[in-house]
């Protein structure tokens, strides 16, 4: 068998990502990460090598050993480097969704979210009384009584809003720092664990790509 043929002497670097997601239910290597090979042909030949397909949508997982074995057989004699993650996660959607229902899911999101920060918001100032804060405070300062709309009302509400849009670092579509928001942390760190999950879940019940 020729060199050319066995991928003798090629050595093929792979940075697998966590977690794919695809619109097409045929998924090839190329779809799961980087790859990276000194021999263009082959280079080509491995991004379109098949490896999944989905009859209908939802998740599978592949392992990297799995990956390897399918390249070993295209390329007996290919050295594999993995530079990312040792599983990922393929994900199969039918159809992207469309902008009219986003649209739509983002405005009652806003909504929701809106109208339950300002309960949680009045909720706590009712516990601790903030109305009698102010009074008093208003009181000792000044020395008379505090009318129902003071400057301590006025500044307070700034303060709250200019606070809430200097901690989530976001204001529409501009970002007040290059920083990701709490949110996004949040959701990467969301994303991961939901990964992580369905990794094990998959090893455990023996649903996911792996070497026989």
């Amino acid at each position: 068998m020729a060199s050319g043929v066995s991928g003798k002497n090629e050595t093929l670097y792979l940075r697998l990502e966590r977690a794919v997601l695809s619109y097409e239910p045929q998924i090839t290597l190329g779809d799961l990460g980087g790859l990276e090979c000194t021999n263009s042909e082959m280079l080509a030949r491995l991004k379109a090598l098949h490896i999944y397909r989905f009859k209908h949508p939802g998740n599978m997982v592949c392992t990297i050993t799995k990956l390897i074995e399918e390249i070993h057989k295209l390329y007996p004699q290919m050295t594999v480097v993995n530079l990312g993650e040792m599983d990922v996660v393929m994900e199969y959607r039918e159809k992207k969704p469309s902008k009219v229902m986003q649209v739509v899911k983002t405005i009652v999101v806003c909504v929701l979210l809106f109208f339950g920060a300002a309960f949680t918001i009045m909720a706590f100032h009712n516990d601790i009384g903030i109305t009698d804060v102010f009074q008093r405070f208003y009181t000792q300062v000044v020395g008379s009584t505090k009318p129902q709309v003071s400057v301590l009302e006025i500044s307070y509400s700034i303060g709250l809003a200019a606070g809430i849009l200097f901690f989530y670092n976001h204001f529409g579509k501009k970002k007040l720092t290059h920083d990701p928001t709490p949110v996004q942390v949040e959701m990467r760190k969301y994303e991961k664990d939901l990964d992580t999950a369905i990794i094990e879940n998959a090893a455990r019940r023996g649903e996911n790509l792996d070497v026989s």
